[in-house]
């Protein structure tokens, strides 16, 4: 908890089940990190390699 208790933060990755609510944006563009182009299109694999 932070801000006296008025703020909760839940990590996404801790939720095991699906949440109805998604991104809206993606904040901070101009100062994302070098790596953070193009993800979209990168290969999406849903276990370990």
């Amino acid at each position: 908890m932070q801000m006296g208790g008025e703020l909760l933060v839940v990590p996404a990755g801790s939720l095991d089940s699906d949440i109805s609510i998604r991104p809206n944006a993606h904040i901070c563009m101009s100062s994302r990190a070098t790596w953070d182009r193009d993800l979209v299109a990168i290969p999406k694999v849903d276990h370990l390699p």
